[in-house]
């Protein structure tokens, strides 16, 4: 799972969710950085899915351009970011932290519903692709909707970059991780 690249609203600490930011130009050369580090590694893929909003989608393309990948990118309406209620467009600050955390932000959608919604998804794919190297390009809160459930010290106020790899494995219908929150940054 990667973490789309950096759009304007990142670089000024505005929470996103639903709203469709297309990447800005240190966002896609964010994502190129991504696909090169897939290639240094040798990693490859057999599918690509995307949330459907521009920042994750753009993203997803310019991987799936970097690494040839021959299937289309597939978009999955599942991997869509959290829905941040009345405090989409507002800046990132203590207030935000603890709304999502005690659930409270106004009209918000709650941890238990991401976390539902987002591993619903994420099986699905797993299964349709058994045995496969997927990769997910999708958002912050959907990212850690999977850690917060598998790991026991991660928060939603865990740090995750834009562009972070993060990897699971899907086996008899557990995930397990990998690693989290991989650069694959130059600095």
């Amino acid at each position: 799972m990667v973490r789309h690249g950096e759009t304007d609203a990142n670089h000024q600490y505005l929470v996103q969710g639903r709203t469709d930011n297309p990447l800005n130009a240190v966002g896609k050369e964010q994502a190129v950085q991504t696909a090169r580090f897939f290639l240094s590694r040798k990693e490859g893929f057999s599918s690509i899915y995307s949330s459907p909003l521009t920042r994750a989608f753009e993203t997803a393309e310019i991987i799936h351009r970097e690494l040839a990948i021959a299937k289309e990118i597939i978009v999955h309406p599942g991997l869509i970011e959290r829905n941040f209620g009345d405090y989409d467009g507002e800046k990132i600050n203590d207030a935000y932290y603890e709304g999502v955390f005690a659930g409270t932000l106004p009209h918000m959608e709650k941890n238990a519903e991401l976390e539902k919604r987002v591993d619903r998804a994420i099986r699905e794919i797993c299964e349709e692709n058994p045995g496969q190297r997927i990769l997910i390009v999708t958002h912050s809160h959907v990212i850690k909707s999977v850690l917060v459930r598998a790991l026991p010290n991660f928060t939603y106020a865990s740090l995750l970059n834009n562009c972070s790899v993060n990897s699971l494995t899907y086996s008899n219908g557990i995930f397990q991780v990998q690693a989290i929150n991989i650069s694959p940054l130059k600095k």
